[in-house]
């Protein structure tokens, strides 16, 4: 449906940073807005199909999402999400973004979805009378009628449409049986809009310089008296009787969860299950494909002319596709056990349960957000830290996000701790896995407790206020379905870089091609000893060798700097292990000639327990890819804090590392 506009300007991103959708000119805008923990987000997935990232802790959408609709037969259109925000007088960064969102000529929506919480309803119909007095056509979403059914109430949607002037739909988003109805709402409310003057910035700076403690505290008594009329108990007669009355869950389990002791202690078991999980659950999975790559790279060079390009197609193309894809089922487990835990509530809980621990290291329950995104991957994690309205914590947020052991650390972990790890033991695993995150953390906490006690930064009052979500069983599909979207973006954001990157360094390996008359020749082209990537490694090799690798481990580090899950594949590459003469597959190749490579000068093993736990330690610290580097560089405003953090994390992990391994092995540990 034309709206008469000129293009929009397109600036859509999703919780990675990527492009989400195409704007339509054609289309009109429809706007989602909302409280945090409303649903709003939900309902963006239930419209546009997109699976856009579904939390339900505050903060969650740092940047506004745009989607096609595709369950609006009656109103195509473009649909964005916004960050939350509970006033159109913004207190932090992200809730400017919907307030910029709302007020900018060439974004401004031409429709707009109010999302209100039905167990919250006065505080959030605050936010769209705001929207109603600056002029916005809006359509009012009541969310959470399944949690006031439990307490054998409803929304009176007649009563309430006809109270606040506006037409009024109640349904859960998880179950959008009722998007037909909002479509023709939409239809009809958009063109009956079509030549209204859409509110201009100057208005709106003239509306919030207006707004007094007074207004405020009046227009809040009227909307405590709206819901008292429209909140009603659940129509009964003697044929149908009213269902016996459930409790929310959440009152009695609170105080447990949220308990300072016991509920730390669940938190910390909650952690430990998911990444024992990921380390033993994925593991058949992850020998499956393993397998199955060996023999791809192993057949294909049978069936191909035995030749440099076969070899370059086979271990440099394939082998790198399997250094991918042999990750993805512990990629996949630890965002399934994420977003179950995100979507039932708990997440929110531990946000409030680790604000009493952060305030004691210079940040509060806000900075738990990012932190934990972090464990994902680094980037969307410092987008979320603008949801921090202290900008002390919000730089200091930033600056501990890169020690959170984020999923492209999983591969370098998994290989390292199956090697320490006896095979009739893989919970030993699990349990070292689950000591590494923690690590983190601490490592984190300890970085910041030295940044709050001697920077000289400003400091802004700090407060922290959480809302809650009720705690309810998450929707199967929408977990299993937002798990598979985000595994997909990790394989579309690192897989190509993975596979470039380890096709690089296999021609780097195998080149220059001399003659065949050269005495260095093997087969058809130069010894890996003799190529470009030997005379790299040669020179990093005096800085490499204290750490426990030689010229080629080295070779890998320095590849893991574009992606860490790189270094995976660049050992397999730079110890040529694909040319094991062996059944097994690619990584379970590598793996068993760990336990041989020797060190060329005089014989000493490479990989000792030692140098894997000197790994370890380097890897939960340093290796920050270079898109992490960018997007600090971005959000710091600066390149010299960004650089500082290169520079102090990578240099501490090498001082470690060294101790470390050097240490270990004047204790009599190889």
């Amino acid at each position: 449906m034309p709206c008469g506009k000129a293009k929009r300007v397109a600036l859509k991103f999703g919780y990675d940073g990527s492009i989400v959708s195409e704007t339509h000119p054609a289309m009109p805008l429809l706007a989602l807005i909302g409280s945090a923990n409303s649903g709003k987000t939900t309902l963006f997935n239930a419209l546009t199909g997109s699976h856009y990232d579904t939390v339900n802790y505050p903060g969650a959408t740092v940047e506004y999402a745009m989607g096609a609709s595709r369950y609006l037969p009656e109103f195509p259109c473009q649909v964005m999400d916004t960050p939350g925000l509970t006033s159109l007088v913004p207190s932090s960064p992200d809730e400017k973004v919907t307030v910029d969102a709302l007020f900018k000529k060439e974004q401004q929506p031409d429709v707009v979805v109010a999302v209100a919480d039905a167990n919250q309803l006065s505080r959030h119909l605050y936010l769209v009378k705001q929207l109603q007095e600056l002029g916005f056509p809006l359509v009012l979403v009541v969310t959470m009628k399944d949690l006031l059914h439990r307490k054998n109430l409803r929304v009176d949607e007649a009563r309430l449409s006809e109270l606040m002037d506006c037409p009024v739909i109640a349904m859960d988003p998880r179950k959008p049986d009722v998007l037909p109805k909002l479509s023709e709402v939409l239809q009809t409310l958009h063109a009956g809009s079509k030549n209204r003057v859409r509110p201009s910035i100057a208005e709106y700076e003239s509306f919030a310089s207006h707004l007094d403690e007074v207004r405020i505290s009046g227009l809040f008594a009227t909307l405590d008296q709206v819901e008292k009329l429209v909140v009603r108990p659940v129509q009964t007669d003697a044929a149908h009787p009213a269902p016996p009355l459930k409790p929310v869950a959440g009152i009695g389990a609170d105080r447990i969860l949220l308990h300072p002791f016991w509920g730390l202690l669940i938190f910390i078991a909650s952690m430990s299950f998911i990444f024992t999980a990921i380390f033993w659950m994925a593991l058949p999975l992850m020998n499956g494909i393993d397998f199955l790559f060996g023999h791809l790279v192993e057949g294909t060079k049978h069936v191909l002319p035995d030749s440099w390009f076969t070899d370059l197609f086979a271990d440099g193309i394939l082998g790198g596709i399997g250094a991918v894809a042999v990750f993805i089922p512990q990629i996949a487990i630890l965002f399934l056990s994420m977003g179950y835990l995100e979507d039932s509530g708990y997440l929110a809980r531990g946000a409030a349960l680790v604000d009493r621990p952060l305030s004691k290291i210079g940040l509060n329950g806000k900075s738990f957000v990012p932190l934990l995104s972090g464990y994902a991957c680094a980037i969307p994690a410092m987008m979320a830290a603008r949801t921090i309205p202290n900008r002390f914590e919000r730089k200091v947020t930033l600056f501990i996000i890169p020690l959170m052991s984020c999923s492209a650390r999983l591969p370098v972990y998994a290989l390292l701790l199956a090697f320490l790890t006896p095979k009739d033991k893989p919970w030993l695993g699990g349990l070292a896995m689950t000591g590494l995150y923690v690590m983190g953390l601490v490592l984190g906490a300890i970085v910041s407790t030295i940044i709050s006690r001697f920077s000289r930064m400003k400091r802004e009052a700090s407060g922290f206020m959480l809302e809650l979500p009720a705690l309810r069983g998450p929707v199967l599909r929408v977990v299993v379905v937002s798990a598979w979207h985000k595994s997909a973006q990790y394989i579309k954001k690192a897989g190509p870089a993975i596979v470039v990157i380890s096709l690089g360094l296999w021609i780097l390996t195998h080149t220059p091609v001399p003659s065949k008359t050269d005495p260095n020749v093997s087969g058809e082209y130069v010894t890996i000893s003799n190529s470009y990537a030997a005379s790299m490694g040669h020179f990093i090799e005096p800085i490499t060798r204290p750490m426990g690798l030689d010229w080629r481990g080295g070779v890998a580090l320095i590849c893991g700097f574009a992606a860490r899950e790189v270094f995976v594949g660049s050992l397999a590459l730079v110890y040529r292990v694909q040319e094991a003469q062996d059944d097994a597959g690619l990584s379970g190749k590598l793996l068993s000639r760990m336990h041989d490579l020797r060190f060329e000068d005089n014989g000493e093993l490479i990989f000792t327990p030692s140098t894997c736990v000197g790994l370890l330690v380097f890897f939960m610290i340093a290796l920050q890819c270079l898109s992490t580097v960018a997007v600090a560089r971005k959000e710091m405003g600066s390149w010299k804090p960004a650089l500082i953090q290169l520079t102090l994390f990578t240099g501490v992990a090498y001082v470690l590392t060294v101790m470390v391994v050097q240490g270990l092995r004047m204790l009599g540990v190889a």
